[in-house]
Protein backbone atom coordinates (compact mmCIF):
# COMPACT_ATOMS: atom_id res chain seq x y z
CA UNK A 1 0.00 0.00 0.00
CA UNK A 2 1.34 3.45 -0.88
CA UNK A 3 0.38 4.65 2.61
CA UNK A 4 3.05 2.31 3.91
CA UNK A 5 5.53 2.54 1.10
CA UNK A 6 5.71 6.31 0.81
CA UNK A 7 6.55 6.42 4.48
CA UNK A 8 9.32 3.98 3.73
CA UNK A 9 11.00 5.98 0.97
CA UNK A 10 12.99 8.21 3.31
CA UNK A 11 13.66 5.28 5.62
CA UNK A 12 14.79 3.20 2.69
CA UNK A 13 17.29 5.77 1.50
CA UNK A 14 18.83 5.99 4.96
CA UNK A 15 18.57 2.46 6.29
CA UNK A 16 18.57 0.35 3.19
CA UNK A 17 20.71 2.17 0.67
CA UNK A 18 20.09 0.81 -1.58
CA UNK A 19 16.72 0.30 -0.02
CA UNK A 20 14.79 0.29 3.41
CA UNK A 21 13.28 -26.09 -5.40
CA UNK A 22 10.01 -25.68 -4.02
CA UNK A 23 8.84 -25.19 -7.58
CA UNK A 24 5.28 -26.32 -7.96
CA UNK A 25 3.84 -27.48 -11.23
CA UNK A 26 3.73 -24.73 -13.87
CA UNK A 27 0.75 -22.45 -13.80
CA UNK A 28 -1.68 -23.34 -16.54
CA UNK A 29 -3.99 -21.02 -18.42
CA UNK A 30 -7.04 -22.62 -16.83
CA UNK A 31 -6.68 -21.72 -13.19
CA UNK A 32 -9.77 -22.59 -11.17
CA UNK A 33 -10.67 -21.98 -7.55
CA UNK A 34 -10.24 -24.79 -5.01
CA UNK A 35 -12.71 -27.59 -5.63
CA UNK A 36 -13.73 -30.64 -3.62
CA UNK A 37 -11.21 -33.36 -4.43
CA UNK A 38 -12.27 -36.87 -5.24
CA UNK A 39 -13.45 -38.61 -2.10
CA UNK A 40 -10.93 -41.04 -0.70
CA UNK A 41 -12.07 -44.68 -0.51
CA UNK A 42 -13.14 -45.53 3.00
CA UNK A 43 -11.09 -48.38 4.46
CA UNK A 44 -11.82 -50.39 7.57
CA UNK A 45 -15.55 -49.70 7.43
CA UNK A 46 -15.18 -46.33 9.15
CA UNK A 47 -18.30 -44.42 8.18
CA UNK A 48 -18.21 -40.62 7.87
CA UNK A 49 -21.24 -38.81 9.20
CA UNK A 50 -23.49 -36.99 6.68
CA UNK A 51 -21.93 -33.60 7.47
CA UNK A 52 -18.47 -34.85 6.60
CA UNK A 53 -17.19 -34.89 10.18
CA UNK A 54 -15.63 -38.04 11.59
CA UNK A 55 -18.07 -40.53 13.01
CA UNK A 56 -18.26 -40.16 16.80
CA UNK A 57 -18.44 -43.94 17.10
CA UNK A 58 -15.10 -44.56 15.31
CA UNK A 59 -13.18 -44.37 18.61
CA UNK A 60 -14.03 -44.15 22.30
CA UNK A 61 -13.21 -40.90 24.10
CA UNK A 62 -10.33 -41.11 26.61
CA UNK A 63 -11.38 -42.01 30.14
CA UNK A 64 -9.59 -38.99 31.61
CA UNK A 65 -11.83 -36.57 29.71
CA UNK A 66 -9.15 -35.04 27.50
CA UNK A 67 -10.42 -33.23 24.41
CA UNK A 68 -10.55 -35.35 21.25
CA UNK A 69 -9.42 -33.89 17.94
CA UNK A 70 -10.77 -36.13 15.20
CA UNK A 71 -9.49 -36.21 11.62
CA UNK A 72 -11.64 -37.90 9.00
CA UNK A 73 -9.13 -39.15 6.44
CA UNK A 74 -11.99 -40.63 4.40
CA UNK A 75 -14.20 -37.55 4.42
CA UNK A 76 -14.96 -35.05 1.68
CA UNK A 77 -11.80 -33.10 0.87
CA UNK A 78 -10.97 -29.66 -0.50
CA UNK A 79 -7.99 -29.01 -2.78
CA UNK A 80 -5.40 -26.56 -1.48
CA UNK A 81 -3.34 -24.50 -3.91
CA UNK A 82 0.27 -24.20 -2.66
CA UNK A 83 0.36 -20.62 -3.97
CA UNK A 84 -1.63 -19.76 -0.85
CA UNK A 85 1.75 -19.69 0.92
CA UNK A 86 3.31 -16.86 -1.12
CA UNK A 87 4.95 -13.60 -0.07
CA UNK A 88 6.16 -10.29 -1.58
CA UNK A 89 9.68 -9.22 -2.58
CA UNK A 90 10.06 -5.41 -2.92
CA UNK A 91 12.57 -3.70 -5.20
CA UNK A 92 13.86 -1.40 -2.47
CA UNK A 93 15.78 -4.30 -0.94
CA UNK A 94 18.30 -3.69 -3.73
CA UNK A 95 20.57 -6.08 -5.60
CA UNK A 96 22.94 -6.67 -2.67
CA UNK A 97 20.20 -8.10 -0.46
CA UNK A 98 18.71 -10.13 -3.29
CA UNK A 99 22.18 -11.58 -3.81
CA UNK A 100 22.79 -12.26 -0.11
CA UNK A 101 23.46 -15.98 0.41
CA UNK A 102 21.70 -16.15 3.80
CA UNK A 103 18.57 -14.41 2.51
CA UNK A 104 18.52 -16.75 -0.48
CA UNK A 105 19.08 -19.85 1.66
CA UNK A 106 16.38 -18.85 4.16
CA UNK A 107 13.96 -18.11 1.33
CA UNK A 108 14.61 -21.56 -0.13
CA UNK A 109 14.11 -23.19 3.28
CA UNK A 110 10.91 -21.21 3.80
CA UNK A 111 9.29 -23.19 0.99
CA UNK A 112 7.10 -20.30 -0.15
CA UNK A 113 6.37 -21.10 -3.79
CA UNK A 114 5.43 -17.64 -5.07
CA UNK A 115 7.03 -14.18 -4.87
CA UNK A 116 5.10 -11.09 -5.93
CA UNK A 117 7.26 -8.37 -7.54
CA UNK A 118 8.38 -5.54 -7.67
CA UNK A 119 6.85 -4.10 -4.50
CA UNK A 120 3.31 -2.85 -4.00
CA UNK A 121 2.78 0.78 -4.94
CA UNK A 122 6.29 1.03 -6.31
CA UNK A 123 4.90 -0.73 -9.37
CA UNK A 124 3.09 2.49 -10.28
CA UNK A 125 6.39 4.29 -10.79
CA UNK A 126 8.72 1.40 -11.64
CA UNK A 127 9.84 1.74 -15.26
CA UNK A 128 11.13 -1.74 -15.87
CA UNK A 129 13.25 -0.99 -18.94
CA UNK A 130 14.84 2.19 -17.57
CA UNK A 131 15.66 0.37 -14.32
CA UNK A 132 17.07 -2.63 -16.19
CA UNK A 133 19.30 -0.28 -18.20
CA UNK A 134 20.27 1.88 -15.19
CA UNK A 135 18.80 4.97 -16.89
CA UNK A 136 18.49 7.67 -14.23
CA UNK A 137 16.14 9.74 -16.42
CA UNK A 138 13.51 7.02 -16.54
CA UNK A 139 14.23 4.97 -13.40
CA UNK A 140 13.36 6.84 -10.22
CA UNK A 141 15.30 4.35 -8.07
CA UNK A 142 18.45 3.36 -9.97
CA UNK A 143 19.82 1.74 -6.78
CA UNK A 144 16.83 -0.61 -6.48
CA UNK A 145 16.57 -4.18 -7.75
CA UNK A 146 16.36 -4.53 -11.52
CA UNK A 147 14.27 -7.13 -13.38
CA UNK A 148 17.44 -9.22 -13.84
CA UNK A 149 18.10 -9.08 -10.07
CA UNK A 150 14.62 -10.46 -9.46
CA UNK A 151 15.08 -13.09 -12.15
CA UNK A 152 18.34 -14.28 -10.57
CA UNK A 153 16.75 -14.43 -7.11
CA UNK A 154 13.77 -16.44 -8.32
CA UNK A 155 16.02 -18.91 -10.14
CA UNK A 156 18.32 -19.28 -7.12
CA UNK A 157 15.48 -19.94 -4.66
CA UNK A 158 13.40 -22.27 -6.85
CA UNK A 159 10.30 -20.11 -6.61
CA UNK A 160 7.74 -18.81 -9.08
CA UNK A 161 7.10 -15.12 -9.63
CA UNK A 162 4.18 -12.79 -10.11
CA UNK A 163 4.68 -9.27 -11.49
CA UNK A 164 2.55 -6.15 -11.00
CA UNK A 165 2.85 -3.95 -14.09
CA UNK A 166 2.48 -0.17 -13.92
CA UNK A 167 -1.02 1.07 -14.71
CA UNK A 168 0.66 4.38 -15.59
CA UNK A 169 2.62 2.79 -18.43
CA UNK A 170 1.29 1.42 -21.69
CA UNK A 171 0.00 -2.00 -22.65
CA UNK A 172 2.86 -2.56 -25.11
CA UNK A 173 5.42 -1.61 -22.47
CA UNK A 174 3.89 -4.32 -20.27
CA UNK A 175 3.88 -6.73 -23.22
CA UNK A 176 7.62 -6.10 -23.71
CA UNK A 177 8.22 -7.05 -20.07
CA UNK A 178 6.36 -10.32 -20.65
CA UNK A 179 8.72 -10.83 -23.61
CA UNK A 180 11.76 -10.05 -21.42
CA UNK A 181 10.90 -12.82 -18.95
CA UNK A 182 9.01 -15.32 -21.10
CA UNK A 183 10.19 -14.81 -24.67
CA UNK A 184 12.65 -16.69 -26.88
CA UNK A 185 15.50 -14.84 -28.56
CA UNK A 186 14.37 -16.02 -32.01
CA UNK A 187 10.74 -14.94 -31.58
CA UNK A 188 9.91 -12.37 -34.27
CA UNK A 189 6.40 -11.61 -32.96
CA UNK A 190 5.85 -7.86 -33.35
CA UNK A 191 4.88 -5.81 -30.30
CA UNK A 192 4.99 -2.51 -32.15
CA UNK A 193 4.49 1.18 -31.41
CA UNK A 194 2.48 2.18 -28.33
CA UNK A 195 -0.04 5.02 -27.94
CA UNK A 196 2.76 7.41 -26.94
CA UNK A 197 4.88 6.71 -29.99
CA UNK A 198 7.48 4.37 -28.48
CA UNK A 199 8.47 1.36 -30.57
CA UNK A 200 8.57 -1.82 -28.50
CA UNK A 201 9.95 -3.85 -31.37
CA UNK A 202 9.65 -7.67 -31.21
CA UNK A 203 9.51 -10.32 -28.51
CA UNK A 204 12.99 -11.50 -29.47
CA UNK A 205 14.50 -8.07 -28.92
CA UNK A 206 13.62 -8.16 -25.21
CA UNK A 207 14.62 -11.82 -24.86
CA UNK A 208 18.02 -10.82 -26.26
CA UNK A 209 18.31 -8.11 -23.59
CA UNK A 210 17.61 -10.73 -20.93
CA UNK A 211 20.26 -12.99 -22.47
CA UNK A 212 22.77 -10.14 -22.68
CA UNK A 213 22.31 -9.55 -18.95
CA UNK A 214 23.09 -13.14 -18.05
CA UNK A 215 19.96 -15.23 -18.61
CA UNK A 216 19.84 -16.82 -22.07
CA UNK A 217 16.88 -19.04 -21.20
CA UNK A 218 13.39 -17.71 -20.45
CA UNK A 219 12.08 -17.70 -16.90
CA UNK A 220 8.36 -17.68 -17.59
CA UNK A 221 6.26 -15.58 -15.24
CA UNK A 222 2.74 -16.94 -15.55
CA UNK A 223 0.95 -14.67 -13.07
CA UNK A 224 0.60 -10.91 -13.60
CA UNK A 225 -1.42 -8.02 -12.19
CA UNK A 226 -2.34 -4.69 -13.78
CA UNK A 227 -1.76 -2.03 -11.13
CA UNK A 228 -1.61 -2.13 -7.35
CA UNK A 229 -4.24 -0.37 -5.18
CA UNK A 230 -5.59 1.78 -8.00
CA UNK A 231 -8.86 2.54 -6.19
CA UNK A 232 -6.77 4.44 -3.59
CA UNK A 233 -5.51 7.09 -6.00
CA UNK A 234 -4.61 10.62 -4.96
CA UNK A 235 -7.40 13.10 -5.71
CA UNK A 236 -5.15 15.55 -7.57
CA UNK A 237 -4.42 12.99 -10.29
CA UNK A 238 -7.07 10.30 -9.99
CA UNK A 239 -10.28 12.30 -10.23
CA UNK A 240 -13.42 13.01 -8.24
CA UNK A 241 -13.97 9.46 -6.97
CA UNK A 242 -10.65 9.44 -5.14
CA UNK A 243 -10.56 9.76 -1.36
CA UNK A 244 -9.11 12.98 0.02
CA UNK A 245 -6.47 10.89 1.78
CA UNK A 246 -5.64 8.73 -1.26
CA UNK A 247 -2.08 7.38 -1.50
CA UNK A 248 -1.61 5.82 -4.94
CA UNK A 249 -0.01 7.72 -7.84
CA UNK A 250 -2.49 6.74 -10.57
CA UNK A 251 -4.79 8.40 -13.10
CA UNK A 252 -8.20 7.10 -11.96
CA UNK A 253 -10.21 5.90 -8.98
CA UNK A 254 -13.11 4.74 -11.16
CA UNK A 255 -13.41 1.00 -11.67
CA UNK A 256 -14.96 1.45 -15.10
CA UNK A 257 -12.06 3.60 -16.29
CA UNK A 258 -9.56 1.18 -14.78
CA UNK A 259 -11.06 -1.63 -16.86
CA UNK A 260 -11.84 0.25 -20.10
CA UNK A 261 -9.30 3.08 -20.18
CA UNK A 262 -9.71 6.82 -20.51
CA UNK A 263 -9.01 9.50 -23.12
CA UNK A 264 -7.74 9.24 -26.68
CA UNK A 265 -4.59 9.53 -28.76
CA UNK A 266 -1.26 10.11 -27.06
CA UNK A 267 -3.10 11.29 -23.93
CA UNK A 268 -4.98 8.03 -23.52
CA UNK A 269 -4.63 5.90 -20.40
CA UNK A 270 -5.17 2.25 -21.25
CA UNK A 271 -7.26 -0.02 -19.04
CA UNK A 272 -6.97 -3.58 -17.80
CA UNK A 273 -8.60 -5.10 -20.87
CA UNK A 274 -6.10 -3.45 -23.23
CA UNK A 275 -3.19 -4.50 -21.04
CA UNK A 276 -4.43 -8.08 -20.93
CA UNK A 277 -4.86 -8.30 -24.70
CA UNK A 278 -1.37 -6.94 -25.44
CA UNK A 279 0.34 -9.09 -22.82
CA UNK A 280 -1.38 -12.30 -23.86
CA UNK A 281 -0.47 -11.61 -27.49
CA UNK A 282 3.12 -12.23 -26.37
CA UNK A 283 2.30 -15.27 -24.21
CA UNK A 284 -1.29 -16.58 -24.33
CA UNK A 285 -0.66 -18.92 -21.39
CA UNK A 286 -0.28 -16.16 -18.79
CA UNK A 287 -2.99 -15.20 -16.31
CA UNK A 288 -3.60 -11.54 -15.51
CA UNK A 289 -5.33 -10.33 -12.37
CA UNK A 290 -7.43 -7.20 -11.95
CA UNK A 291 -7.38 -5.01 -8.85
CA UNK A 292 -10.29 -5.72 -6.52
CA UNK A 293 -11.42 -4.75 -3.02
CA UNK A 294 -12.53 -6.97 -0.11
CA UNK A 295 -16.15 -5.86 -0.44
CA UNK A 296 -16.99 -5.10 -4.09
CA UNK A 297 -19.49 -2.34 -3.29
CA UNK A 298 -16.92 -0.27 -1.41
CA UNK A 299 -14.74 2.45 -2.95
CA UNK A 300 -17.58 3.80 -5.12
CA UNK A 301 -18.51 0.31 -6.26
CA UNK A 302 -14.99 -0.38 -7.52
CA UNK A 303 -15.16 -4.16 -7.28
CA UNK A 304 -18.62 -4.40 -8.84
CA UNK A 305 -17.39 -2.41 -11.86
CA UNK A 306 -14.28 -4.55 -12.23
CA UNK A 307 -16.23 -7.80 -12.08
CA UNK A 308 -18.95 -6.62 -14.47
CA UNK A 309 -16.60 -5.13 -17.08
CA UNK A 310 -14.09 -7.95 -16.82
CA UNK A 311 -16.50 -10.70 -17.77
CA UNK A 312 -14.74 -13.70 -19.30
CA UNK A 313 -11.50 -11.72 -19.56
CA UNK A 314 -11.00 -11.55 -15.80
CA UNK A 315 -8.38 -14.19 -14.96
CA UNK A 316 -8.25 -13.59 -11.23
CA UNK A 317 -9.37 -10.96 -8.72
CA UNK A 318 -6.72 -9.40 -6.45
CA UNK A 319 -7.52 -8.18 -2.95
CA UNK A 320 -5.31 -6.58 -0.28
CA UNK A 321 -6.34 -6.98 3.33
CA UNK A 322 -4.88 -5.62 6.58
CA UNK A 323 -7.47 -5.92 9.36
CA UNK A 324 -6.07 -3.13 11.52
CA UNK A 325 -5.56 0.48 10.45
CA UNK A 326 -4.30 1.37 13.93
CA UNK A 327 -2.67 -0.34 16.88
CA UNK A 328 -4.72 -3.43 17.86
CA UNK A 329 -6.23 -3.13 21.33
CA UNK A 330 -5.09 -6.53 22.55
CA UNK A 331 -3.40 -9.74 21.50
CA UNK A 332 -6.66 -11.58 22.21
CA UNK A 333 -8.42 -9.44 19.57
CA UNK A 334 -5.66 -10.19 17.08
CA UNK A 335 -5.79 -13.94 17.63
CA UNK A 336 -9.58 -14.09 17.38
CA UNK A 337 -9.88 -11.99 14.20
CA UNK A 338 -9.01 -14.54 11.47
CA UNK A 339 -12.05 -16.64 12.39
CA UNK A 340 -14.43 -13.94 11.13
CA UNK A 341 -12.50 -12.11 8.39
CA UNK A 342 -12.46 -14.48 5.46
CA UNK A 343 -15.99 -15.84 5.45
CA UNK A 344 -17.24 -12.25 5.30
CA UNK A 345 -14.85 -11.27 2.48
CA UNK A 346 -15.52 -14.36 0.36
CA UNK A 347 -19.30 -14.25 0.85
CA UNK A 348 -19.32 -10.62 -0.30
CA UNK A 349 -17.05 -11.31 -3.28
CA UNK A 350 -18.87 -14.43 -4.43
CA UNK A 351 -22.21 -12.64 -4.21
CA UNK A 352 -20.86 -10.04 -6.64
CA UNK A 353 -19.65 -12.78 -9.00
CA UNK A 354 -23.05 -14.46 -8.88
CA UNK A 355 -24.86 -11.22 -9.66
CA UNK A 356 -22.52 -9.57 -12.16
CA UNK A 357 -20.55 -12.43 -13.77
CA UNK A 358 -23.40 -14.88 -14.31
CA UNK A 359 -22.17 -17.04 -11.46
CA UNK A 360 -18.61 -17.38 -12.78
CA UNK A 361 -16.45 -17.65 -9.67
CA UNK A 362 -13.21 -15.93 -10.59
CA UNK A 363 -10.25 -17.14 -8.50
CA UNK A 364 -9.49 -14.80 -5.61
CA UNK A 365 -5.89 -13.85 -4.81
CA UNK A 366 -5.01 -11.99 -1.61
CA UNK A 367 -1.82 -10.49 -3.00
CA UNK A 368 -1.04 -8.47 0.13
CA UNK A 369 -1.94 -9.17 3.75
CA UNK A 370 -0.47 -8.74 7.20
CA UNK A 371 -1.68 -7.36 10.51
CA UNK A 372 -1.49 -3.53 10.47
CA UNK A 373 -1.99 -1.46 7.33
CA UNK A 374 0.00 1.55 8.54
CA UNK A 375 3.24 0.26 10.01
CA UNK A 376 3.98 3.64 11.60
CA UNK A 377 0.96 3.07 13.84
CA UNK A 378 2.19 -0.33 15.02
CA UNK A 379 4.00 1.29 17.91
CA UNK A 380 3.68 -1.86 19.98
CA UNK A 381 5.68 -3.68 17.28
CA UNK A 382 3.17 -6.52 17.28
CA UNK A 383 4.13 -7.52 13.75
CA UNK A 384 7.60 -8.46 15.01
CA UNK A 385 6.24 -10.61 17.84
CA UNK A 386 4.96 -14.14 18.36
CA UNK A 387 1.39 -12.82 18.26
CA UNK A 388 1.82 -12.16 14.56
CA UNK A 389 3.16 -15.65 13.90
CA UNK A 390 0.01 -17.19 15.38
CA UNK A 391 -2.14 -14.64 13.54
CA UNK A 392 -0.51 -15.29 10.14
CA UNK A 393 -0.81 -19.06 10.59
CA UNK A 394 -4.53 -18.77 11.33
CA UNK A 395 -5.08 -16.29 8.49
CA UNK A 396 -3.69 -18.82 6.02
CA UNK A 397 -5.90 -21.59 7.41
CA UNK A 398 -9.02 -19.46 7.26
CA UNK A 399 -8.26 -18.30 3.72
CA UNK A 400 -7.86 -21.95 2.73
CA UNK A 401 -11.16 -23.21 4.12
CA UNK A 402 -13.07 -20.20 2.78
CA UNK A 403 -11.94 -20.67 -0.82
CA UNK A 404 -9.11 -18.19 -1.36
CA UNK A 405 -6.88 -19.57 -4.12
CA UNK A 406 -3.63 -17.68 -3.66
CA UNK A 407 -2.12 -15.32 -1.08
CA UNK A 408 1.05 -13.27 -0.64
CA UNK A 409 2.07 -12.16 2.83
CA UNK A 410 3.63 -8.69 2.97
CA UNK A 411 6.63 -9.12 2.84
CA UNK A 412 9.60 -11.47 2.66
CA UNK A 413 11.76 -8.57 3.84
CA UNK A 414 10.78 -4.94 4.18
CA UNK A 415 12.92 -2.81 6.52
CA UNK A 416 12.22 -1.37 9.95
CA UNK A 417 9.99 1.63 10.50
CA UNK A 418 11.11 4.44 12.80
CA UNK A 419 9.05 2.89 15.62
CA UNK A 420 10.89 -0.42 15.29
CA UNK A 421 8.15 -2.50 13.71
CA UNK A 422 8.69 -4.51 10.53
CA UNK A 423 6.46 -6.38 8.07
CA UNK A 424 9.22 -8.80 7.09
CA UNK A 425 9.58 -12.52 7.48
CA UNK A 426 13.29 -11.75 7.33
CA UNK A 427 15.21 -8.73 8.56
CA UNK A 428 16.27 -6.58 5.60
CA UNK A 429 19.65 -6.17 7.30
CA UNK A 430 21.23 -9.53 7.96
CA UNK A 431 18.32 -11.78 7.03
CA UNK A 432 17.35 -12.72 10.59
CA UNK A 433 14.08 -14.65 10.83
CA UNK A 434 11.10 -13.09 12.60
CA UNK A 435 8.45 -15.25 14.32
CA UNK A 436 6.02 -15.01 11.38
CA UNK A 437 8.60 -16.71 9.14
CA UNK A 438 7.76 -20.02 10.77
CA UNK A 439 4.03 -19.67 10.13
CA UNK A 440 4.66 -19.83 6.36
CA UNK A 441 7.36 -22.47 6.79
CA UNK A 442 5.00 -24.85 8.57
CA UNK A 443 2.14 -24.29 6.12
CA UNK A 444 4.46 -24.95 3.18
CA UNK A 445 4.84 -28.52 4.50
CA UNK A 446 1.13 -29.06 5.14
CA UNK A 447 0.03 -30.66 1.87
CA UNK A 448 -2.33 -29.94 -1.00
CA UNK A 449 -5.60 -31.29 0.40
CA UNK A 450 -7.76 -30.20 3.33
CA UNK A 451 -9.53 -32.88 5.36
CA UNK A 452 -12.48 -32.62 7.76
CA UNK A 453 -11.37 -32.14 11.36
CA UNK A 454 -13.44 -31.81 14.51
CA UNK A 455 -12.31 -30.20 17.78
CA UNK A 456 -14.26 -29.16 20.90
CA UNK A 457 -11.76 -26.40 21.73
CA UNK A 458 -12.71 -22.81 20.72
CA UNK A 459 -10.85 -21.79 17.56
CA UNK A 460 -10.86 -18.07 18.32
CA UNK A 461 -9.37 -18.20 21.81
CA UNK A 462 -7.82 -21.61 22.45
CA UNK A 463 -6.74 -23.93 19.62
CA UNK A 464 -7.19 -23.62 15.87
CA UNK A 465 -6.76 -26.88 13.96
CA UNK A 466 -6.46 -27.75 10.26
CA UNK A 467 -6.08 -31.25 8.84
CA UNK A 468 -4.63 -32.18 5.49
CA UNK A 469 -2.89 -34.67 3.26
CA UNK A 470 0.14 -34.51 0.97
CA UNK A 471 0.46 -35.99 -2.52
CA UNK A 472 2.30 -39.02 -1.14
CA UNK A 473 -0.48 -39.80 1.33
CA UNK A 474 1.02 -38.30 4.49
CA UNK A 475 -1.62 -36.89 6.84
CA UNK A 476 -1.05 -33.62 8.67
CA UNK A 477 -2.53 -31.59 11.49
CA UNK A 478 -1.59 -27.95 11.95
CA UNK A 479 -2.57 -26.63 15.38
CA UNK A 480 -2.20 -23.10 16.82
CA UNK A 481 -2.21 -22.91 20.61
CA UNK A 482 -3.27 -19.37 21.49
CA UNK A 483 -3.04 -19.86 25.26
CA UNK A 484 -0.34 -19.74 27.93
CA UNK A 485 -1.08 -23.32 29.00
CA UNK A 486 -0.15 -26.71 27.55
CA UNK A 487 -3.11 -28.45 25.94
CA UNK A 488 -3.35 -32.23 26.40
CA UNK A 489 -5.46 -33.83 23.68
CA UNK A 490 -6.06 -37.14 22.00
CA UNK A 491 -5.77 -37.12 18.22
CA UNK A 492 -8.01 -39.71 16.55
CA UNK A 493 -7.66 -40.55 12.86
CA UNK A 494 -10.72 -42.13 11.28
CA UNK A 495 -10.50 -43.68 7.83
CA UNK A 496 -6.77 -44.43 7.84
CA UNK A 497 -5.56 -48.01 8.01
CA UNK A 498 -2.29 -49.45 9.22
CA UNK A 499 0.58 -48.11 11.27
CA UNK A 500 1.42 -44.40 10.96
CA UNK A 501 4.78 -42.91 11.85
CA UNK A 502 4.29 -39.62 13.71
CA UNK A 503 6.58 -36.60 13.93
CA UNK A 504 6.12 -32.91 14.68
CA UNK A 505 7.61 -29.58 13.62
CA UNK A 506 7.04 -26.98 16.33
CA UNK A 507 7.32 -23.20 16.54
CA UNK A 508 7.31 -21.91 20.13
CA UNK A 509 7.71 -18.60 21.96
CA UNK A 510 7.93 -17.79 25.66
CA UNK A 511 5.06 -15.31 25.43
CA UNK A 512 3.03 -13.42 22.86
CA UNK A 513 5.30 -10.36 23.06
CA UNK A 514 8.42 -12.38 22.31
CA UNK A 515 10.46 -11.40 19.27
CA UNK A 516 12.71 -14.42 19.78
CA UNK A 517 11.39 -17.91 19.15
CA UNK A 518 12.52 -21.45 18.53
CA UNK A 519 11.92 -24.01 15.81
CA UNK A 520 12.03 -27.62 16.92
CA UNK A 521 13.81 -26.49 20.08
CA UNK A 522 16.54 -24.53 18.28
CA UNK A 523 16.53 -20.77 18.85
CA UNK A 524 18.63 -19.78 15.82
CA UNK A 525 18.75 -22.69 13.41
CA UNK A 526 20.96 -22.91 10.36
CA UNK A 527 19.76 -21.10 7.24
CA UNK A 528 18.57 -24.38 5.73
CA UNK A 529 17.07 -25.54 9.08
CA UNK A 530 19.12 -28.74 8.85
CA UNK A 531 20.03 -28.60 12.55
CA UNK A 532 16.36 -28.38 13.62
CA UNK A 533 14.78 -31.67 12.49
CA UNK A 534 11.22 -32.64 13.31
CA UNK A 535 10.61 -34.37 16.65
CA UNK A 536 10.03 -38.12 16.31
CA UNK A 537 6.79 -39.17 18.04
CA UNK A 538 6.99 -42.89 17.25
CA UNK A 539 4.27 -44.97 15.64
CA UNK A 540 0.53 -45.11 16.13
CA UNK A 541 -2.54 -46.89 14.85
CA UNK A 542 -5.45 -44.46 14.74
CA UNK A 543 -4.86 -42.69 18.07
CA UNK A 544 -2.12 -40.30 19.21
CA UNK A 545 -1.80 -38.61 22.61
CA UNK A 546 -0.19 -35.19 22.33
CA UNK A 547 0.42 -32.02 24.34
CA UNK A 548 0.50 -28.72 22.47
CA UNK A 549 3.06 -26.30 23.89
CA UNK A 550 1.82 -22.85 25.05
CA UNK A 551 1.95 -20.17 22.35
CA UNK A 552 2.91 -22.54 19.60
CA UNK A 553 2.26 -23.60 16.02
CA UNK A 554 2.61 -27.35 15.61
CA UNK A 555 2.55 -29.40 12.42
CA UNK A 556 2.07 -33.10 13.14
CA UNK A 557 3.02 -35.46 10.32
CA UNK A 558 1.42 -38.93 10.12
CA UNK A 559 3.24 -40.94 7.48
CA UNK A 560 2.09 -44.39 6.29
Amino acid sequence: MQRRHLLLVLLVSLVAMGGCSMSTSPTSSSWTPPQPAAQTPNPDNVTPSPDGKPSPTAFSPPADGRPVIAINAAGTTLSLDPRLFGTNLPAWLGPDRLGNKDIRARTTALGSPLLRLPGGSWSSSYSWLACEMGDSKGCYWTWAAKPTDFLNFVRATGTQAMWTVSINGTSKEAAALVAFFNGAVNDTTLIGVDIRGQDWKTVGDWAKLRAKNGNPNPMPIKLWEVGNEVYGGKPDSGGSLCASWGWEDVWTCDGNEYMLGKGSGADRHEGYLEFRAAMRAVDPTILIGAVGVPHPGDWSGWGNKVIEKGGEDLDFYSIHFYPYSKQPESAADVLASPETIWKDVMDSTNAAFDKLANGRRVPVAITEYNLVAFQDLDNGQIMTQATNALFIADMIGQMAINGVTMANQWALANGKANNGTDYGLLSADGGGRTPQYYALKLWSQFGDTLLPVDSPLPNDSTLSVYAGRTKDGELSLLAINKTNAPLDVQLQIAGASGVLHASADIFTAKNLEATESSFNGVSNPASDLSDAPAKDLGTTVGVLDYTFTPYSITLIHLKP
